[in-house]
């Protein structure tokens, strides 16, 4: 009997083995592109995860004021749709646009850093009080990095 299980053993794995040989390759694949799939989509994940763990730690100004942002879409449509018409003027004119947006991001991070500068130079200061002010700057240092070019 126990003869008999051993080959029945020794047969199931066998007919295992053969499955995997005959395994479609199709399949196969598609499995290892799902595998990856899901990993990718866990780091991604994680990458946000640890995005929201640092913005968590200092609450940004959105970069444009009031409604800035829809003033500044608004011209760029205003632009877009005068090419037809004038391609140099329009392009002239973006250039122009581009120009005020960099200006503002550079004044709203410019206005940022002396905020965060006054912090820590105001004098007699903590080392809890400095630990608090480099946690900021690596924050306001980290979203520096994150904007896309």
């Amino acid at each position: 009997m126990q003869e008999e299980n051993v080959k029945q053993t020794d047969i199931d794995e066998a007919e295992l083995v053969d499955q995997n040989d005959e395994a479609d390759p199709v399949h196969t694949s598609e499995e290892q592109m799902r595998n990856e799939q899901i990993a990718e989509e866990r780091a991604e994940e994680r990458n946000v995860h640890n995005k929201n763990d640092t913005h968590d730690e200092e609450n940004f100004a959105p970069l444009f004021e009031n409604n800035e942002a829809e003033q500044f879409r608004a011209q760029w449509l205003e632009i877009q749709s005068r090419f037809v018409d004038d391609p140099s003027a329009s392009v002239k004119d973006a250039d122009e646009l581009v120009a005020n947006v960099i200006k503002n991001i550079t004044r709203t991070f410019a206005d940022k850093r002396t905020s965060m500068e006054t912090q820590w130079k105001s004098g007699d200061v903590s080392t809890e009080d400095l630990r608090v002010a480099l946690k900021r700057y690596r924050s306001f240092f980290d979203r520096l990095l994150t904007l896309e070019s």
